[in-house]
């Protein structure tokens, strides 16, 4: 029996030209992608001791707020303190949020819980984006000069007063839909 003796020689090039296509589509997207991003952050400047502590809340993790409005505009707030929880509630008003209540209501939570400055908000699929800029406005800051709240300064150990309520804002139900 004699051997076949067949040589094979293969050469096959990769065709990079499809990847290279769906990449150039790809990257407008990711770029737009990134300018919307961009649009939904809001920055604002806050004092320095004000950044400390939202650092120190995020750190020790022992206080929670979660403000909730369903599609019905109720505004519900869980306060939860080292497992301690309690709830207040803002009916709506003409079936819209009651923006003034709602406030009123955060300025006195945020009065016997000067420590806290990050809020997790859930707002409900039915609710505007109209509406949940307002909720926002109306957690971030004091309307009234007249109400402050202390700061303690780590740097300078002094206490310093603001007129921010809760700065930090959370969506927590952004993945849902």
């Amino acid at each position: 029996m004699k051997k076949l003796n067949i040589q094979r020689t293969s050469d096959f090039e990769v065709d990079l030209a499809s990847l290279l296509a769906v990449m150039m589509k790809l990257i407008p997207v990711l770029l737009l992608s990134s300018a919307f991003m961009q649009a939904m952050v809001i920055d604002t400047e806050l004092p320095q001791a004000v950044t400390q502590a939202i650092q120190k809340q995020v750190d020790e993790n022992k206080k929670n707020l979660l403000l909730e409005v369903d599609g019905n505009r109720k505004v519900t707030i869980t306060i939860d303190i080292n497992g301690a929880k309690s709830t207040f509630t803002v009916d709506p008003l003409e079936a819209k949020i009651d923006r003034p209540k709602l406030h009123g209501l955060l300025q006195e939570i945020k009065k016997k819980n000067p420590d806290i400055f990050k809020i997790d908000f859930s707002p409900d699929a039915k609710v505007t984006y109209k509406e949940v800029v307002h909720v926002m406005d109306e957690a971030r800051r004091s309307r009234s000069s007249d109400v402050r709240f202390p700061v303690k300064d780590e740097k300078s150990g002094q206490e310093i007063m603001t007129d921010y309520m809760f700065p930090e804002i959370i969506f927590v139900n952004m993945m849902e839909g």
